[in-house]
């Protein structure tokens, strides 16, 4: 039998399906009850990205959002500890948060020590280096005073700016990480809690639940209407029925210690992940094996680490068979993986099986379908499938790719995790963040006016 995950207070709502409709949904604070608030999301080759102001007066912090970090960072003008060396680490057009014109800012160093992570997912094995401070968040209708990551830059970053200052965390909090081993037993601190749990805390956000809606090229929204002609919608404090249908099915996210080892590699070691335990693998109705040792984990991460069907090797080497795919090199590929990449034939797609999964406290069985998983090229049919460790499936990081057509949710209060399913397709997993935590997986219902 294989081992369970460990789980913990925190649990993801998974919601599945995603509705488009003929006209726009209005997606103002108003339409989610007041005080929720559809933060815009634009694509960008390292993930989404959104706007935030910190401090006051407040500064536009243009923010990657990133479902797997435990905090708000922010490039701030300090290099090598000298907050006057801002630019012998950072390109001259690198926005930044300047601290120093925030007159609302307040260095926390006595309640929480610096860190440094190395090597970790920002800069792999350069120095990732915070102080702690606190300062005025502001998103939408929403303001608080947050504990903050203002980054002590450690390296040379001059030759070209990042097109974000800070990274908008929404990792789940749990009862306490004191960057240990689990299972975590220390009373949570503010150091690790996300920007937008600790805003809910404060009383800032109505709700609990942060959802993502995503309005990728080629989906049924055409015009993105319901992204008001963004990329997607990270929607803070609700979640947007009118975009979603379907029966509610809610999972328990668990502490999966090997995602340290063979995907999110840091020391020290981060654990603060949305992971489900995957039950079940399978190309279509033919079931692939999982690891039988270390059990087998469904990680939710919609930056670039989640671009590409989670696969293992072994079941990539069935669908590359199945698919008669040949071997190609890409000089811009559609995943960031190791594996090797395929081309097919565009005629055949139709044809290919879906890739199914089910997670651990329901035998509901979520989709991607081929043309989610084949990538068009210019003329050429790619798989765009990302495998992690060896053999059969370990991990897998379900993003982008999985949530198309699917609505996630996370809340950051119920120790659960909700999937729906949408009208016309299986579809995907949502995360919520809470001290009792859910996910929430609803599928799209479109509608289309011809």
């Amino acid at each position: 039998m294989r081992p369970m995950m460990m789980t913990s207070v925190v649990s993801l709502p998974l919601l599945v399906s995603v509705g488009v409709s003929a006209s726009p949904i209005a997606t103002n604070s108003d339409s989610h009850g007041g005080g929720s608030f559809d933060l815009l999301l634009t694509w960008s080759p390292f993930g989404f990205l959104g706007n935030v102001s910190i401090g006051t007066p407040p500064q536009p912090v243009t923010s990657f959002v990133d479902w797997t970090w435990i905090g708000q960072y922010a490039f701030t003008t300090t290099c090598h500890g000298d907050p006057e060396r801002t630019w012998d680490c950072f390109a001259h057009d690198q926005a930044i948060f300047n601290q120093s014109q925030s007159h609302t800012f307040r260095n926390q160093s006595a309640s929480y020590p610096s860190r440094t992570w190395n090597p970790n997912h920002f800069f792999f094995y350069q120095d990732l280096t915070v102080n702690y401070a606190s300062d005025i968040e502001t998103i939408g209708p929403s303001s608080a005073r947050l504990i903050i990551q203002a980054a002590d830059q450690h390296f040379d970053l001059t030759s070209a700016p990042y097109p974000f200052a800070g990274v908008y965390g929404l990792s789940p909090v749990f009862k306490g990480d004191n960057g240990t081993t689990p299972p975590l037993t220390a009373a949570p601190t503010a150091s690790i809690q996300s920007p937008f749990y600790q805003a809910w805390v404060a009383g800032a956000w109505p709700e609990p639940f942060v959802a993502f809606h995503y309005c990728y090229n080629g989906s049924v929204d055409a015009s993105k209407s319901t992204c008001q002609g963004h990329d997607g919608l990270q929607t803070l404090g609700a979640y947007n029925e009118s975009l979603v249908r379907g029966d509610l099915s809610w999972y328990d996210i668990g502490l999966f210690p090997e995602v340290n080892v063979v995907d999110f590699i840091y020391e020290p070691a981060v654990y603060n992940y949305w992971t489900l335990d995957l039950t079940k693998l399978s190309l279509g109705d033919k079931v692939q094996a999982l690891n039988e040792s270390a059990g087998a984990g469904a990680i939710f991460d919609h930056a670039s680490y989640g671009r590409g069907a989670p696969l293992s090797v072994n079941a990539y080497a069935e669908l590359i068979v199945a698919t008669a795919a040949t071997p190609i090199t890409l000089d811009a590929p559609p995943n960031n993986g190791n594996q090797s990449f395929y081309k097919v034939d565009c005629a055949t797609v139709t044809t290919f099986p879906p890739i199914r999964y089910q997670f651990r406290g329901h035998e509901r069985v979520w989709e991607i379908t081929p043309s989610n998983y084949v990538e068009k090229l210019n003329d050429l049919c790619v798989l765009n499938v990302r495998t992690l460790g060896d053999g059969d499936f370990i991990a897998g990081n379900f993003g982008e790719t999985f949530a198309k057509d699917k609505y996630i949710v996370f809340d950051f209060e119920k120790n659960k995790r909700l999937l729906r399913g949408i009208h016309h397709f299986h579809l995907p997993v949502l995360p919520t963040i809470c001290q009792e935590q859910t996910t929430l997986l609803r599928g799209p219902r479109y509608t289309v006016a011809l």
